[in-house]
């Protein structure tokens, strides 16, 4: 280990853009929304199975408490309080705005990011796999008077008003891409790797514009808690797809770094395989770079050029 040569500075996340401009307009209501109420074209419709069945008027669907609109005032509340690092602002509003609306998308996301800001990685799990119309069992923790199940090749939504069966409305790529890198974010947190992984590939899979904003911060989060094996397979990853980016390499390099090892003897410190042209394409890519004193004393403490031949 080098202790002295590898420092852990702060990093300074590049986090997922989220168009602030985004809410909800009647014409993206299909995708956004999981309600189908009546006398709404503009929503999603009832499947040719559902339209089938027997109806019972006492069983109607629940209305909407709460208009778009007020929604979308909240919505850009909560935004500007979780840009400001009020957490519990935004996660106050959401929390209104999901129990109100469970049947949009966009309120569980944002609930997702503010509970993310808060460390309060369960709940967050939570509000984005309901975003991505999955099905937490947990999620009746967070909302009593709710449940998802899972119905034959269809999520279900009821609540304990009235039994309401909706579509599995098609998520957008960046409404995926968001959910899924986030919850890779909370699986890093929370120590199961396996998950952070899947979610990663499949938020670049989802979302292939932002998959080198993905696969960059899976390599920073696991940079952040110091697990090296996996900060370079990360970094491996988004080198493929984004290998203009300085910054991988630093990370790649810095990960094996903590492999070298120094003959007592000669005191010659010799580094593993691959950790010297990372640190040399890091220093061609940004010579003046936040990492570039660390990359050039590693180098000549390995008695290497600091440009690659």
């Amino acid at each position: 280990m080098l202790p002295s040569l590898i420092p852990r500075p702060t990093f300074h996340l590049a986090l997922v853009p989220f168009a602030a401009s985004i809410l909800f307009t009647a014409s993206q209501a299909q995708l956004y929304s999981q309600a189908n109420p009546p006398q709404a074209p503009d929503l999603a419709q009832p499947s040719a199975e559902q339209a089938a069945r027997p109806q019972n008027p006492s069983a109607d669907a629940p209305k909407a408490t709460r208009s778009v609109a007020s929604v979308n005032a909240d919505l850009v509340k909560a935004r500007a309080a979780t840009a400001d690092k009020q957490f519990e602002l935004a996660e106050s509003l959401m929390n209104t705005a999901t129990h109100d609306r469970p049947d949009l998308i966009y309120p569980w996301i944002e609930l997702g990011l503010a509970q993310m800001g808060l460390k309060k990685y369960p709940e967050a799990e939570i509000s984005f796999k309901i975003a991505l119309g999955e099905d937490p069992e947990t999620q009746k923790q967070v909302h009593a008077e709710d449940f998802y199940k899972e119905g034959s090749g269809s999520t279900q939504i009821s609540r304990n008003t009235a039994a309401h069966e909706v579509l599995v409305v098609k998520r957008t790529p960046e409404i995926e891409g968001i959910c899924l890198s986030s919850l890779g974010e909370i699986y890093i947190r929370t120590k199961r790797v396996p998950l952070a992984k899947e979610a990663f590939d499949r938020a670049a899979k989802a979302d292939p514009t932002k998959a080198p904003l993905f696969l960059r911060n899976e390599a920073t989060f696991f940079f952040q808690i110091g697990d090296a094996a996996d900060q370079v397979e990360a970094a491996n990853k988004a080198i493929e797809v984004d290998p203009a980016k300085a910054i991988l390499y630093y990370f790649k390099a810095q990960g094996l770094a903590g492999q070298a090892i120094i003959d007592p003897k000669t005191q010659k410190l010799t580094l593993p395989p691959g950790c010297a042209e990372a640190y040399q394409k890091y220093l061609q890519l940004d010579p003046t770079g936040q990492f570039a004193p660390e990359a050039k004393s590693v180098l000549t403490a390995a008695n290497l050029p600091t440009a690659a031949h």
